[in-house]
Protein backbone atom coordinates (compact mmCIF):
# COMPACT_ATOMS: atom_id res chain seq x y z
CA UNK A 1 0.00 0.00 0.00
CA UNK A 2 1.42 3.47 -1.35
CA UNK A 3 2.29 5.81 2.08
CA UNK A 4 1.05 8.94 2.19
CA UNK A 5 2.86 12.08 1.00
CA UNK A 6 4.11 14.22 3.80
CA UNK A 7 4.81 17.90 3.81
CA UNK A 8 7.51 19.10 6.58
CA UNK A 9 6.61 22.73 7.12
CA UNK A 10 10.21 23.28 9.25
CA UNK A 11 13.61 23.82 7.51
CA UNK A 12 15.87 20.74 6.75
CA UNK A 13 19.20 20.39 5.39
CA UNK A 14 21.27 22.54 7.86
CA UNK A 15 19.02 25.41 7.19
CA UNK A 16 17.68 23.80 10.58
CA UNK A 17 21.13 23.75 12.23
CA UNK A 18 20.70 26.58 15.03
CA UNK A 19 16.93 25.43 15.74
CA UNK A 20 17.72 21.65 16.20
CA UNK A 21 21.01 22.74 18.76
CA UNK A 22 18.27 25.18 20.90
CA UNK A 23 15.77 22.08 20.94
CA UNK A 24 18.53 19.84 22.20
CA UNK A 25 19.51 22.51 24.68
CA UNK A 26 15.82 22.57 25.86
CA UNK A 27 14.79 19.09 25.59
CA UNK A 28 18.14 16.99 25.20
CA UNK A 29 18.44 16.78 29.26
CA UNK A 30 14.88 15.74 29.81
CA UNK A 31 14.97 13.22 26.65
CA UNK A 32 18.29 11.88 27.57
CA UNK A 33 16.65 10.72 30.95
CA UNK A 34 14.18 8.99 29.95
CA UNK A 35 16.11 6.76 27.73
CA UNK A 36 17.18 5.50 31.51
CA UNK A 37 13.70 4.90 32.80
CA UNK A 38 12.79 2.98 29.42
CA UNK A 39 16.06 1.34 30.36
CA UNK A 40 18.88 2.13 27.54
CA UNK A 41 21.90 -0.70 28.41
CA UNK A 42 25.30 -0.86 27.18
CA UNK A 43 25.75 -3.34 24.19
CA UNK A 44 22.40 -2.46 22.58
CA UNK A 45 21.55 -2.50 19.07
CA UNK A 46 19.44 1.37 18.96
CA UNK A 47 17.42 2.82 16.30
CA UNK A 48 16.51 6.38 16.16
CA UNK A 49 13.69 6.88 13.72
CA UNK A 50 14.07 10.85 12.33
CA UNK A 51 17.40 11.64 13.41
CA UNK A 52 17.75 14.70 12.32
CA UNK A 53 21.11 15.73 12.67
CA UNK A 54 22.20 13.04 14.82
CA UNK A 55 22.15 15.07 18.21
CA UNK A 56 20.13 12.24 20.14
CA UNK A 57 21.55 9.40 17.83
CA UNK A 58 25.28 10.32 19.25
CA UNK A 59 24.40 10.88 22.37
CA UNK A 60 22.72 7.40 22.41
CA UNK A 61 26.12 6.04 20.63
CA UNK A 62 28.55 7.41 23.88
CA UNK A 63 25.83 5.67 26.41
CA UNK A 64 26.02 2.34 24.62
CA UNK A 65 29.43 1.48 24.54
CA UNK A 66 31.52 0.29 21.90
CA UNK A 67 29.71 -2.95 21.98
CA UNK A 68 26.55 -1.62 21.08
CA UNK A 69 25.21 0.16 17.57
CA UNK A 70 22.55 3.12 16.38
CA UNK A 71 21.40 3.16 13.14
CA UNK A 72 20.26 6.44 12.89
CA UNK A 73 17.62 7.08 9.65
CA UNK A 74 15.98 10.33 8.18
CA UNK A 75 14.07 11.26 4.58
CA UNK A 76 16.62 13.70 4.29
CA UNK A 77 19.76 13.01 2.75
CA UNK A 78 21.28 16.32 3.45
CA UNK A 79 20.04 15.43 7.00
CA UNK A 80 22.17 12.04 7.01
CA UNK A 81 25.42 13.69 5.67
CA UNK A 82 25.34 17.01 8.81
CA UNK A 83 24.60 13.68 11.32
CA UNK A 84 27.83 11.79 9.76
CA UNK A 85 30.00 14.70 10.00
CA UNK A 86 28.76 15.28 14.21
CA UNK A 87 29.51 11.73 14.88
CA UNK A 88 32.89 11.69 12.96
CA UNK A 89 33.36 15.11 15.20
CA UNK A 90 32.74 12.96 18.18
CA UNK A 91 34.95 10.07 17.18
CA UNK A 92 32.47 7.73 16.98
CA UNK A 93 32.62 4.05 15.53
CA UNK A 94 29.47 2.52 16.71
CA UNK A 95 26.67 4.35 14.78
CA UNK A 96 25.56 4.83 11.27
CA UNK A 97 23.52 6.88 9.37
CA UNK A 98 21.05 6.04 6.11
CA UNK A 99 18.23 8.00 4.66
CA UNK A 100 14.85 5.64 5.16
CA UNK A 101 11.32 6.29 5.46
CA UNK A 102 9.50 5.98 8.83
CA UNK A 103 6.46 4.20 7.38
CA UNK A 104 8.75 1.61 5.56
CA UNK A 105 12.21 1.53 6.22
CA UNK A 106 13.62 -1.53 4.49
CA UNK A 107 14.88 -2.76 7.63
CA UNK A 108 15.11 -6.34 9.34
CA UNK A 109 12.51 -7.18 11.70
CA UNK A 110 13.08 -7.49 15.01
CA UNK A 111 16.78 -6.75 14.64
CA UNK A 112 16.93 -3.99 17.68
CA UNK A 113 17.03 -3.52 21.64
CA UNK A 114 15.64 -0.26 21.12
CA UNK A 115 13.82 2.36 18.90
CA UNK A 116 13.35 5.89 19.26
CA UNK A 117 11.78 9.07 17.89
CA UNK A 118 11.12 12.64 18.95
CA UNK A 119 9.10 14.76 17.42
CA UNK A 120 8.43 12.65 14.22
CA UNK A 121 5.12 11.31 14.76
CA UNK A 122 3.20 14.55 15.32
CA UNK A 123 4.09 15.53 11.59
CA UNK A 124 2.98 12.19 10.04
CA UNK A 125 -0.87 11.90 8.30
CA UNK A 126 -0.67 8.29 9.52
CA UNK A 127 1.30 8.10 13.02
CA UNK A 128 0.04 4.74 14.11
CA UNK A 129 1.69 2.86 11.06
CA UNK A 130 5.21 4.34 11.74
CA UNK A 131 4.52 3.44 15.09
CA UNK A 132 4.09 -0.21 14.12
CA UNK A 133 6.86 0.02 11.92
CA UNK A 134 8.89 0.63 14.74
CA UNK A 135 7.30 -1.97 16.68
CA UNK A 136 7.92 -4.38 14.76
CA UNK A 137 11.93 -3.72 14.14
CA UNK A 138 12.22 -4.27 17.55
CA UNK A 139 12.72 -7.88 19.25
CA UNK A 140 10.18 -9.41 21.54
CA UNK A 141 10.74 -7.68 24.50
CA UNK A 142 12.41 -4.64 23.02
CA UNK A 143 11.58 -1.19 24.05
CA UNK A 144 10.14 1.57 21.44
CA UNK A 145 10.25 5.01 23.43
CA UNK A 146 8.87 7.95 21.62
CA UNK A 147 8.38 11.49 22.48
CA UNK A 148 5.93 13.85 20.90
CA UNK A 149 4.43 17.19 21.73
CA UNK A 150 1.47 19.00 22.70
CA UNK A 151 1.05 22.51 21.42
CA UNK A 152 -2.16 23.29 23.23
CA UNK A 153 0.25 22.83 26.47
CA UNK A 154 2.03 26.01 26.71
CA UNK A 155 3.10 28.96 29.18
CA UNK A 156 3.89 32.61 28.98
CA UNK A 157 3.71 35.01 31.16
CA UNK A 158 2.82 37.46 31.11
CA UNK A 159 0.33 36.34 28.77
CA UNK A 160 1.49 37.75 24.99
CA UNK A 161 -0.63 37.94 22.02
CA UNK A 162 2.56 37.27 19.25
CA UNK A 163 2.55 34.04 21.61
CA UNK A 164 -0.65 32.94 21.39
CA UNK A 165 -0.50 33.68 17.63
CA UNK A 166 2.56 31.18 17.23
CA UNK A 167 1.13 28.19 18.57
CA UNK A 168 -2.29 28.86 17.02
CA UNK A 169 -1.09 29.30 13.45
CA UNK A 170 1.22 26.26 14.09
CA UNK A 171 -1.91 24.23 15.26
CA UNK A 172 -3.41 25.34 12.05
CA UNK A 173 -1.06 24.58 9.71
CA UNK A 174 -0.93 20.68 11.22
CA UNK A 175 -4.88 21.01 11.12
CA UNK A 176 -4.48 21.54 7.50
CA UNK A 177 -1.67 19.09 6.37
CA UNK A 178 -3.38 16.61 8.55
CA UNK A 179 -0.73 16.26 10.80
CA UNK A 180 -1.20 16.13 14.74
CA UNK A 181 0.23 18.83 16.82
CA UNK A 182 -0.99 17.91 20.22
CA UNK A 183 -0.27 14.39 19.50
CA UNK A 184 1.85 14.09 22.57
CA UNK A 185 -1.47 14.17 25.26
CA UNK A 186 -2.76 11.27 23.57
CA UNK A 187 0.38 9.27 22.60
CA UNK A 188 -0.07 6.65 24.90
CA UNK A 189 -3.54 5.57 22.96
CA UNK A 190 -1.25 5.45 20.05
CA UNK A 191 0.81 2.78 21.62
CA UNK A 192 -2.24 0.55 22.48
CA UNK A 193 -3.53 1.52 18.98
CA UNK A 194 -0.31 -0.14 17.60
CA UNK A 195 -0.41 -3.07 19.19
CA UNK A 196 1.56 -2.47 22.86
CA UNK A 197 0.46 -3.31 26.07
CA UNK A 198 0.09 -0.77 28.39
CA UNK A 199 2.60 1.92 28.23
CA UNK A 200 4.39 3.95 31.19
CA UNK A 201 4.48 8.00 30.42
CA UNK A 202 6.30 10.86 31.59
CA UNK A 203 6.48 14.34 31.25
CA UNK A 204 9.06 17.27 30.08
CA UNK A 205 8.25 20.72 30.62
CA UNK A 206 10.38 23.54 30.78
CA UNK A 207 10.55 26.65 32.06
CA UNK A 208 12.38 29.22 30.79
CA UNK A 209 12.97 32.94 32.10
CA UNK A 210 16.40 33.86 30.19
CA UNK A 211 18.74 32.60 28.66
CA UNK A 212 19.16 31.71 24.56
CA UNK A 213 16.90 28.81 24.39
CA UNK A 214 14.13 31.16 24.53
CA UNK A 215 15.12 32.30 20.78
CA UNK A 216 13.38 28.31 19.84
CA UNK A 217 10.31 29.97 19.36
CA UNK A 218 11.02 32.90 17.48
CA UNK A 219 13.33 30.82 14.73
CA UNK A 220 10.49 28.33 14.63
CA UNK A 221 8.49 30.85 13.24
CA UNK A 222 10.48 31.85 11.51
CA UNK A 223 10.92 28.92 9.28
CA UNK A 224 6.68 28.24 9.26
CA UNK A 225 5.72 31.90 8.83
CA UNK A 226 5.62 30.98 5.35
CA UNK A 227 3.90 28.44 5.03
CA UNK A 228 1.28 30.29 6.95
CA UNK A 229 1.09 33.24 4.73
CA UNK A 230 0.93 30.68 1.69
CA UNK A 231 -2.29 29.06 3.39
CA UNK A 232 -3.45 32.90 4.10
CA UNK A 233 -3.99 32.24 7.85
CA UNK A 234 -1.75 35.55 8.48
CA UNK A 235 -0.84 38.36 6.32
CA UNK A 236 3.19 38.77 5.20
CA UNK A 237 3.07 41.77 7.50
CA UNK A 238 1.20 40.39 10.29
CA UNK A 239 3.63 38.05 10.46
CA UNK A 240 6.70 40.45 10.27
CA UNK A 241 5.04 41.80 13.06
CA UNK A 242 4.57 38.47 15.53
CA UNK A 243 8.29 37.76 14.58
CA UNK A 244 9.54 41.16 15.91
CA UNK A 245 7.44 40.59 19.21
CA UNK A 246 8.86 36.96 19.57
CA UNK A 247 12.44 37.98 19.44
CA UNK A 248 11.77 40.99 21.59
CA UNK A 249 9.87 38.07 24.10
CA UNK A 250 13.34 35.94 23.96
CA UNK A 251 15.77 38.74 25.27
CA UNK A 252 13.22 40.36 27.99
CA UNK A 253 14.24 38.46 31.22
CA UNK A 254 10.84 38.92 32.77
CA UNK A 255 8.98 36.80 30.59
CA UNK A 256 8.98 33.55 31.85
CA UNK A 257 8.64 30.40 28.86
CA UNK A 258 6.74 27.24 29.16
CA UNK A 259 8.05 25.40 26.26
CA UNK A 260 5.39 23.18 24.52
CA UNK A 261 5.08 20.06 26.58
CA UNK A 262 6.84 17.10 25.37
CA UNK A 263 5.11 13.63 26.22
CA UNK A 264 7.27 10.57 26.72
CA UNK A 265 5.78 7.26 25.91
CA UNK A 266 7.54 3.98 26.06
CA UNK A 267 6.36 0.21 25.83
CA UNK A 268 7.86 -3.18 25.64
CA UNK A 269 7.40 -5.23 22.87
Amino acid sequence: MAQPAEHYILATGGKDTERLRLLQEVYGPGSQASFGRAGLARGQRVLDVGCGSGNMACWIAEQIGASGFVLGIDNSADQIEIARNEARSRGLTNIEFQSADAYSPRLPENSFDFAYCRLVLMHLTQPADALRSMRSLVKPGGTVLCEEMDLGCWLCDPPSAAMSQFYELNVSLGELRGEHFRLGSSLHQLFREAGFGPPAVQSNFVLALRGEEKRLIAITFDEFAPEAVRENLISRSEANHVAADLRALAVNDTTLFGFPLLVQVWAKR
